[in-house]
Order: structure tokens, then C-alpha cells, then sequence
């Protein structure tokens, strides 16, 4: 439904014209406001979810990118939403975004308006293709590699004609994939990014423990000091680091195990996916600390790689998710089937970790 308003029309032409070719256009649906005086402003619930995304962004430009518009057409739909409600909703002299006591209000409401919309849309389409839908989901290729065919196959069952849409993505952008509306459900580790803060359902999945992966040539069984046991060859490979680099987090955690475990070992290479590191490791480049899901797949591992347990290590994944989004269908049938299918998956065990691991983890 198109806006009557001059205002809004203007709005909706300057953010058509900033959208990527061939990107399907965002409801218009009107959501009729009464001011103070008594007359209606029409507003589109394409405004309110451009608010909605702003208003839980930093900045003008991650709120920007989230959205897949410019900064300065998300400014200029900012600017003419303010100017038809006549208040001005976002404090421009801070440094960060700041609402005004408008904007707080406006969010709550637009919080309300959109979920009920959302709800609506789902519906709808449920009702019309008898639970035919799509999920998108966001996750680390190692994750979705891993978890997500299981849970599709336990869906399948009840929604024979789902769909998925699965971006494999850094777990940031996955979150930001969630404020954007471009994702349902992101699977993230905790420990890969600051969630407290998150206004999002979480769902617990399963443990993940880390393992140290070395060349198959390197045995590290029964080393309780590496400097003195091991050939100097062998002991130049265990002192050599790939990272997998995401999340200050997750790397100030990795670098705080080495500290402690491998004090002389020195970074050689730095990589953003699990796959390169341990291809690394197989080639002999180095070591690598990795999730013990990262190295395989159905049962069997990957990479030509010795693995050894890590004791106190581990990472907690789990799936974000709108609260509002979580009773919709077909949405709801897979997450049910996520959190089902996660936790029986069989892991490929690593060997027990050498003694000199155990000592120097617990000191």
C-alpha cells in the first residue's frame, strides 16, 4: 500500500533509489498514528523497522550497513520521520545515538507494531501454503556444516516443505543480520561475542570443548616438558601458533591459554575461518587451538591432524532469536529441532591431553 502523504512518498522514493538492484521492497503497510491534535499521521511499518534497526545500532552507519542502505539516505529517512510526528527522536550532539524521550516512546510502540506485523505476515503465509516457509540462519561454516543438516532433517518431519537460507557468516555479523531483519535465528558461541547486553531469546544448544591440533607427525602422548622432550624439529612446530582471528573475546582467551601452556610459542599466521587453520596445521606450519566440532563432520574427521583434549576449555553455543519471532512457525519447528538434534551429535574423541597440558591449564 502506497502513502498518500507527500512526505512519506518522497521517503519511500529516496530509499528505492538507494536499494541494490533486483532487492525485494519492504512493506509499506500504514500504521495511522493520532498526534495531539487529533489528526492522523500515516506511517509505514517500512519507517518503523528503519527506527526500530537505528535505535539498537551504535552509529548511523552500522545501523546503515545492517539495513543495506547508505548513510545518507537513512539519515534522510530519519530527518522526514521526525518532521512528520514533530518530534525530533535521536539526540544529534552525542557522540553515540541517544533517543529522546520521543524516540524511547516511539521504539516501545514500534517494538509492539512490528511484532504484531511480523506475526501477521507469518500467518498469513502459513495459513495460505499450509506451513510452507523459510528460515535464514547465520553461523560460522563450521557450525552450520554441523549442526543445521541434522535439525533440518528432525523439521522436515513436520514442515515437509521448508526452506532454508543459510549465510555463513563471523558471529557479529550474524547478530547484526538479527537487528537487520535479513536473519531469523544466528547460532553463535558465546564466548565469540559481548551477548549480555543482547535483546535477544537465548537458546542453549550444546558444549563444544576445544582441542590442541598438531601434525600428524608431532605425538605429544606422555610430554610432560615439551622444551626438554622433544627433538628440536618437533618442538620448533609445537612453538609455531595459527589463530583462527575474530572477537576480542575469543582472542584474548586463546592468548591467555598460551600464556599459560606454551609461553615461547609465537603467532605465524592468523586466519577467519577453522578450515584454514587446521589446514595449516595438517601442511606442519604449526598448532592451532580449535572447537573439536571445527575438525569434522558426521562422524569422521577432516584434516589429516592429531587432536588432543583440552581440559577447561570449552564454548557454549547457542541460537539467538527475536523473542517475538521464537512461537512463529515455521520457525518454531526448527528450533525445537535444533536443540534437539545438537546435543546427540556424535564427536570424533581427541586423545587425552599430555600431562604437560593438564599442569600448566590448572596453574
Amino acid at each position: 500500500m502506497r502513502d498518500t502523504g507527500t512526505a512519506i512518498e518522497t521517503d519511500e522514493a529516496a530509499l528505492e533509489a538507494d536499494r541494490p538492484s533486483g532487492e525485494v521492497r519492504a512493506g509499506t503497510a500504514v500504521e495511522r498514528v493520532p498526534d495531539a491534535r487529533g489528526q492522523t499521521l500515516a506511517v509505514t511499518l517500512h519507517q518503523l523497522r528503519l527506527f526500530w534497526t537505528l535505535a539498537h545500532a551504535r552509529s548511523l552507519t552500522q545501523a546503515a550497513k545492517q539495513l543495506g542502505i547508505s548513510q545518507p539516505a537513512l539519515s534522510q529517512a530519519l530527518a522526514k520521520l521526525e518532521r512528520l510526528l514533530g518530534h525530533r527522536l535521536v539526540d544529534r550532539q552525542s557522540s553515540r545515538l541517544e533517543l529522546t524521550d520521543a524516540g524511547r516512546f516511539l521504539l516501545e510502540r514500534a517494538g509492539r507494531l512490528l511484532a504484531e506485523a511480523d506475526a501477521l505476515e507469518s500467518g498469513l503465509a502459513a495459513y495460505k501454503a499450509g506451513l510452507r516457509g523459510r528460515v535464514s540462519v547465520g553461523a560460522l561454516a563450521s557450525v552450520a556444516r554441523t549442526l543445521v543438516p541434522a535439525a533440518y532433517a528432525e523439521a522436515l518431519r513436520k514442515v515437509p516443505a521448508l526452506a532454508l537460507d543459510v549465510h555463513e557468516v563471523a558471529p557479529q555479523e550474524a547478530i547484526e543480520g538479527l537487528y537487520g531483519r535479513t536473519l531469523e535465528v544466528a547460532i553463535v558461541s558465546e564466548t565469540a561475542v559481548a551477548s549480555d547486553h543482547l535483546p535477544f531469546t537465548r537458546l542453549p544448544l550444546r558444549e563444544d570443548g576445544y582441542a590442541l591440533a598438531v601434525p600428524e607427525g608431532l605425538r605429544l602422548d606422555g610430554i610432560a616438558e615439551p622444551e626438554r622432550e622433544l627433538p628440536a624439529e618437533q618442538r620448533a612446530v609445537l612453538e609455531r601458533t595459527i589463530e583462527f582471528n575474530f572477537g576480542t573475546l575469543h582472542a584474548d582467551r586463546i592468548a591467555e591459554w598460551y600464556r599459560r601452556v606454551l609461553p615461547r610459542a609465537r603467532t605465524v599466521a592468523r586466519v577467519r575461518t577453522y578450515e584454514t587453520a587446521l589446514a595449516m596445521v595438517e601442511a606442519g606450519h604449526g598448532v592451532a587451538l580449535v572447537p573439536q566440532l571445527t575438525t569434522q563432520l558426521a562422524g569422521r574427521l577432516l584434516f589429516a591432524v592429531r587432536l588432543y583434549r583440552v581440559p577447561t576449555m570449552e564454548r557454549r553455543l547457542v541460537a539467538l532469536v527475536p523473542g517475538h519471532r521464537r512461537q512463529m512457525e515455521p520457525l518454531r519447528t526448527f528450533l525445537e529441532a535444533l536443540a534437539a538434534t545438537a546435543p546427540r551429535l556424535e564427536v570424533v574423541p581427541a586423545a587425552p591431553p599430555p600431562p604437560f597440558v593438564v599442569a600448566r591449564s590448572a596453574g
